[in-house]
């Protein structure tokens, strides 16, 4: 597209966000209660138990955790203040949330904020580039950790869940080799530049995409300023992240436990921890359904009752995924009137 010329519409792209909707909606209205064998009236019935009480502690352990977020972006972006970092945290995940493959303008609302409050487009994309590497990670080995938990539960049997954390334990020592290997040598960082880009630009091909990409280049030259991030910030980045990880883990819990279940702890983590893991799937806004389906499926399979972990994953997806919606749009009113954040751009 020239400069000037309007953007150009794009069938393609509204037709594969109808179909991104229509199977999210799909999986659940209908591939949900059939895989956990619950009708909408019990789960509605189940709901109706919360007392405003309930709702308001869990709104505040939900809060907790955006609060806690907020630790990962300022260490990956320095010189960012903390209520900047929750504003820009929230507004760009109701953007994500909103809208199939919504990541790509989740990161498109965080750099023009963050530009507008004078930092540089380098350092935007290094903060995505570091936190989204701390993410990976964490969902990698958020399952491994589940399986741990069941192991150390008594009177729990989770034998079946040993080949999915193995396949789990594979996938996060590659990307762990890739990482240090990238990180500890230049000739690594040249290699996996290639790897990336053949991997991406064959993802473009198939999005109908034109667009070249050069990150055999980009991977060595972005190598050294995430040493320089990660040396000083990866102990609060990770502390960060797990404080963010666990509020999120308590949510579920207390919503549970206020819902009646008695499923312990360990069941619930390992429940949490294979959600969070399954949320990677970009295919639906924010792996809507898929999420859902999987962990509920799972705290049914663990032994809680049917009607009590479906209502209870929906309240979870409630406050961590829609309720980030409204927040977001308060969010960017936040950033429109704050006119004392403003600074230029070096």
């Amino acid at each position: 597209m020239t400069d000037g010329a309007a953007p150009r519409f794009d069938l393609r792209w509204v037709l594969r966000g109808v179909l991104s909707l229509g199977l999210a909606g799909a999986l659940l209205g209908f591939v949900l209660p059939r895989v956990t064998g619950t009708r909408w009236s019990e789960i509605a019935d189940v709901v109706a138990r919360l007392s405003a009480t309930d709702v308001a502690v869990l709104a505040a352990v939900w809060a907790a955790g955006i609060w806690t977020y907020g630790f990962v972006i300022t260490a990956s972006m320095p010189g960012m203040r903390h209520a900047q970092a929750m504003t820009v945290n929230v507004t760009s995940s109701a953007v994500s949330n909103l809208v199939p493959f919504g990541g790509a303008l989740g990161l498109a609302t965080t750099f023009a904020m963050a530009r507008s409050w004078g930092f540089t487009s380098g350092a935007v994309a290094l903060s995505a580039l570091v936190t989204g590497i701390w993410n990976v990670f964490a969902k990698l080995a958020l399952p491994m950790l589940g399986l741990l938990a069941l192991a150390l539960a008594p009177a729990t049997s989770a034998s079946w869940l040993v080949r999915p954390a193995a396949i789990g334990a594979v996938l996060l020592a590659v990307a762990l080799t890739v990482l240090v290997g990238t990180l500890w040598s230049e000739d690594v960082a040249r290699a996996t530049g290639r790897v990336v880009e053949k991997v991406g630009q064959a993802a473009l091909r198939l999005a109908g995409s034109s667009r070249v990409l050069t990150w055999d280049r980009a991977v060595p030259r972005w190598r050294q300023r995430v040493i320089g991030l990660v040396r000083g910030g990866w102990p609060t980045l990770s502390l960060g992240l797990v404080g963010f990880l666990g509020t999120q883990a308590v949510l579920l819990y207390l919503i549970l436990t206020m819902l009646g279940s008695d499923l312990g702890p360990a069941q619930v983590f390992a429940g949490f921890a294979f959600g969070r893991l399954l949320t990677t799937i970009v295919v639906t806004p924010g792996g809507t359904g898929f999420t859902e389906t999987g962990t509920a499926g799972l705290l049914v399979a663990f032994g809680g009752d049917p009607a009590v972990c479906t209502s209870a994953v929906l309240l979870f997806s409630g406050f961590v995924v829609f309720l980030e919606i409204p927040v977001g749009g308060l969010g960017y009113l936040v950033w429109l009137t704050r006119r004392s954040w403003r600074r230029p751009v070096p």
